[in-house]
């Protein structure tokens, strides 16, 4: 409606400027200036009962239709009234295209232009034949049906432009919520949205969260999203430190040379010879054409790269800044997902773990103290069912134990200190020490001085799995020893468990992908080293066997 408004208020205007026009120098021949001077009356009356009416219009199709049709009519009439080829009125097909332009977009102005110049052409040629025979001016009628063609072709590019800009804001309305899904995919919807505002093939974002080891790169392309954690050597500073807030446009192909434009305080575009990208940044991407946008939040900062633009120009500049900030908004709410939940995944640890000792622990030791009084009650000389008695609370004790470490392991740990100061060595040798004292087996564990834990999930983990994994020996392997050795390889935590006592049933080594599909594997401790990014493998012999995990 709005719209409508605006032509309606163009109208009036174009109108009353034209009735002035023919009142102050009437247009040639003579016997045709009293009728040019009432249409125009007439046009003007009906231009402004029309935006009255306007403003109490709700809305509707048939009504810019109508009003577009007779705009047109009134052009050709005003045309051939007024000299032809030479009439001043010929800005009249100029509004039509406009309100086309503006009422339906490119096909209106298309529609709306080749009615202009199919009616301009025919009214100019039977004007020069019949009414203005001395003015037969071709030269004038060519030139002003370029202008029609020309400004047609203006005016479809325009909108064309117009209905990016209105596709690219309604797509970051649009912008995919990240709650409810994995990482990888919030991810990877985020940077194939981002992609589709700019059009481009590929992107890159590199990041670091506050308090975390490393930095997170993602790489997007229509073939899938590849997420990894890196050390921060030969990434960072991705840029010099006076190129950190600035937009980065390329139209080279990318590489240390190619030439760059970075936007001013000013929203200026400057010019700047080479891409003063790290070594490892610049490894990372590919393509001709280039934006890239810093982004900041309260937990991360980074930047994006989109790739494959072509010819990037001015017009992409803010567009770049909005998009980098809203992928930037999409990482932050994935880090606030994930803590929430990890957050409530402590908390329904934490009332299972109650629950589990207010409970089922507190029965089981009322269990076992009815089986001792039991044993007391029953006269010495049946030695026999004094056994049974004893062996069955012997083993009701046994699992008591193993329900407390279970509890424990629910329970939140404490803050991993520094591994260098001992910390996890001191953890581990505590539980070995424990499990030696309950199995009446030896265990050694030994922690490499330079390793050291990458976060504090891999930290809450490893004195779990080394239980896991020492606990399943003795249950099942009967071992004589058990040794436990923790060092760092390749950037991992390499965890190796040995024991010498029958192996598993199968034979042989398997590594993780034979274990996946292995029913004899230990379950719960590979899905708890896959569900950290880890690789487990097993070396099983009638001597013994070795489990091995990489975090």
């Amino acid at each position: 409606m709005q719209a409508e408004r605006t032509i309606a208020a163009g109208r009036v205007a174009l109108a009353m400027s034209s009735l002035f026009a023919v009142w102050l120098d009437p247009a040639e021949p003579a016997r045709f200036a009293q009728a040019s001077y009432e249409l125009h009356f007439a046009y003007v009356a009906y231009a402004v009962i029309l935006a009255l009416g306007t403003w109490r219009w709700e809305g509707g199709t048939r009504l810019p239709i109508v009003t577009h049709v007779i705009d047109l009519i009134a052009a050709a009439a005003f045309q051939y009234l007024t000299l032809g080829p030479a009439s001043p009125f010929f800005i009249y097909f100029l509004f039509s295209m406009f309100c086309g332009a503006i009422r339906w977009g490119p096909k209106g102005t298309l529609v709306t232009g080749g009615v202009a110049i199919v009616s301009y052409a025919i009214i100019t040629a039977s004007a020069s034949q019949n009414l203005y025979p001395s003015q037969n001016d071709l030269n004038r009628m060519i030139s002003r049906l370029v202008y029609l063609a020309v400004t047609a072709g203006m005016l479809v590019y325009l909108g064309r432009y117009e209905a990016r800009l209105r596709s690219g804001i309604e797509r970051l309305a649009r912008w995919p919520m990240p709650a409810g899904k994995s990482n990888e995919r919030a991810l990877s919807e985020s940077l194939e949205h981002a992609s589709g505002i700019l059009a481009a093939r590929r992107a890159l974002v590199i990041w670091e969260v506050a308090e975390e080891p490393g930095i997170q790169v993602a790489s997007w392309s229509p073939n899938g999203l590849t997420l990894a954690r890196q050390s921060t050597d030969g990434l960072l500073p991705i840029l010099p430190s006076d190129l950190n807030d600035k937009i980065i446009l390329s139209a080279d192909s990318i590489d240390a040379d190619a030439t760059i434009l970075l936007n001013d305080a000013n929203g200026r575009l400057a010019e700047r010879k080479g891409l003063p990208l790290s070594a490892g940044a610049l490894d990372l991407l590919q393509g001709e054409g280039l934006a890239s946008a810093p982004f900041q939040t309260d937990t991360c900062s980074g930047r994006i790269f989109f790739t494959g633009l072509g010819t990037p120009t001015s017009e992409i500049v803010p567009l770049t800044d909005v998009v980098s900030r809203a992928v930037g908004w999409s990482i932050e709410q994935i880090q606030l997902t994930n803590r929430l939940q990890a957050i409530g995944a402590s908390e329904e640890r934490i009332r299972l773990a109650r629950d589990l000792h207010d409970g089922l622990l507190q029965s089981l030791t009322g269990v076992r103290l009815e089986l001792r009084a039991l044993q007391d009650a029953i006269e010495v000389s049946d030695e026999s069912a004094v056994g049974r008695l004893h062996a069955l609370e012997r083993a009701l004790a046994m699992e008591q134990r193993e329900l407390r470490f279970f509890i424990n392991g629910l329970k939140p740990a404490a803050p991993p200190r520094d591994d260098h100061g001992g910390g996890l060595a001191a953890r581990l040798d505590d539980l070995g020490q424990r499990i030696a004292l309950e199995w009446k087996t030896p265990v050694s564990i030994r922690v490499a001085p330079g390793a050291r834990t990458s976060s504090t999930a891999v930290a809450q983990a490893v004195p779990l799995m080394v239980h896991e994994a020492v606990v399943n020996a003795m249950k099942h392997a009967r071992p004589t020893r058990v040794a436990v050795t923790i060092d760092e390889t390749d950037g991992h935590l390499r965890i190796v468990v040995r024991d010498d006592g029958c192996g598993f049933e199968f034979k042989g080594r398997h590594d993780h992908e034979a274990l996946i599909q292995s029913t004899n594997a230990p379950r719960s401790l590979f899905d708890r080293v896959t569900a950290l990014g880890g690789q487990m493998s097993i070396d099983s012999t009638p001597e013994g066997s070795q489990v091995e995990m990489l975090l």
